[in-house]
C-alpha cells in the first residue's frame, strides 16, 4: 500500500510538473494565435485581471508605503534614509502594514479596471480600428475612472495605516474611525485628485506601451518579454508625469495639521494642496517620492501585464 501510494504520488508529481513546465514554455515561446483570440468572454478578463491586480500590489507594497512617508508633510526626503529609519524604529513588519486592506479590494477592482478597458478597446476598435492609439487612449481612461470607483476609499484607508506614527489599529478600525468621525465623504475626499492624476496616467501608460511594443515588436508576435518590458518602461514614465498629483493626493488623504495646537484640516481640494506643498517645499516637493514611486509603478506595471497576459492567455486555451 505504501509502495502504490508512493508511485501515485510520484506520478501525480511528474504529470504536473510537466504540464506546468509545458505551460511555461507555452507561454514564453509565445503563440502566433493569440492576437486573433476572443476578447468579449469578460469572465477571463475579470479572473485573468483579479490575479493581476493582487499579485501587483502585494508584491510592491513596502515600495508604496516608503513612497507614501516621504510624500507626506514633513516627511523625509531619501529613500534610503526612510526606508532605515521604518525598519530600525518600527520593525521590519511595518513595511506590510495595511497590506491585508489592499489585498480584498486590489482584486476586484483590477477586475473591474482590465473588464472595462477590454469592453471599452473592442467598441472603440470596431469604430477606430483595432490599433488606432485614440481608441486605447480613450479606454484607458474609461478603464480608469472605473477602478478609481473602487480603489479610492481603500487608497485613503491605506495610507492612514501607512502613515508614521498612525492611531489605527487595523483596516476595520480605520473605516469606522473615520466614518463616525468625518463621514462617508472622507472615504472620496482625494477622488478628484485621483482622476486627475490617473486619467491622464493612463493615456500615458497606453501611449508609451504601445508605441514601446510596436518599437520592440515590429512584426506583432506575441512576445511576453515584450509585455514585461513595455509595460514597466511605460509604466515608469506614466509615475514619473503624475508625481505632483500623486503627492497632492497624498497631502488629502493623510490630512495633516499647519501646527501642533491645530485641528482643522489642512488641506481642503486639488488647489489648496498644490498651493500649500509649494509655499511649504518649492517646486521640489512636488516630485518628492518620484523615486519611491517609478521603482513601486515599473515592476508593478510589467508584473501585471505579465500576470495578466499569462492568465488571460490560459484560461482562453482552457
Amino acid at each position: 500500500w505504501y509502495q502504490r501510494r508512493v508511485r501515485e504520488g510520484t506520478g501525480f508529481y511528474t504529470k504536473a510538473t510537466t504540464t506546468a513546465t509545458d505551460l511555461i514554455n507555452r507561454f514564453m515561446e509565445g503563440d502566433s494565435e493569440y492576437e486573433d483570440l476572443p476578447t468579449e468572454d469578460h469572465r477571463i478578463h475579470m479572473a485573468a485581471g483579479m490575479a493581476a491586480g493582487i499579485v501587483e500590489h502585494c508584491s510592491m507594497y513596502p515600495f508604496d508605503l516608503v513612497k507614501t512617508r516621504m510624500m507626506a508633510l514633513g516627511g523625509q526626503t531619501g529613500m534610503a534614509s526612510s526606508l532605515r529609519s521604518i525598519v530600525s524604529t518600527e520593525g521590519l513588519r511595518s513595511l506590510w502594514r495595511g497590506m491585508p486592506v489592499v489585498m480584498c479590494w486590489a482584486g476586484p477592482a483590477h477586475a473591474a479596471y482590465f473588464t472595462a478597458y477590454e469592453f471599452s478597446k473592442s467598441k472603440t476598435g470596431k469604430l477606430l480600428g483595432p490599433t488606432n492609439p485614440i481608441g486605447h487612449l480613450m479606454s484607458g481612461a474609461v478603464a480608469s475612472l472605473v477602478h478609481d470607483m473602487w480603489m479610492t476609499p481603500i487608497d485613503a484607508v491605506k495610507q492612514r495605516l501607512q502613515k508614521a506614527q498612525s492611531q489605527y489599529k487595523s483596516g476595520r478600525h480605520c473605516c469606522a474611525m473615520m466614518l463616525r468621525e468625518e463621514g462617508i465623504r472622507s472615504f472620496y475626499r482625494s477622488y478628484g485628485t485621483q482622476i486627475c492624476m490617473n486619467v491622464p496616467q493612463q493615456m500615458v501608460h497606453f501611449w508609451c506601451y504601445e508605441l514601446l511594443k510596436r518599437k520592440l515588436n515590429p512584426e506583432n508576435e506575441y512576445r511576453p518579454s515584450v509585455h514585461i518590458v513595455s509595460g514597466g518602461l511605460a509604466g515608469g514614465a506614466a509615475a514619473w508625469f503624475t508625481t505632483p498629483f500623486d503627492v497632492c493626493k497624498t497631502l488629502l488623504n493623510t490630512q495633516p495639521t499647519l501646527s501642533e495646537g491645530e485641528s482643522r484640516q489642512a488641506v481642503r481640494g486639488l488647489r489648496n494642496s498644490f498651493h500649500l506643498i509649494y509655499t511649504t517645499s518649492g517646486v521640489r516637493g512636488f516630485f518628492k517620492g518620484s523615486i519611491p514611486r517609478m521603482l513601486t509603478i515599473m515592476p508593478s506595471t510589467a508584473i501585471c501585464w505579465w500576470v495578466y497576459e499569462m492568465f488571460k492567455f490560459n484560461l482562453h486555451e482552457n
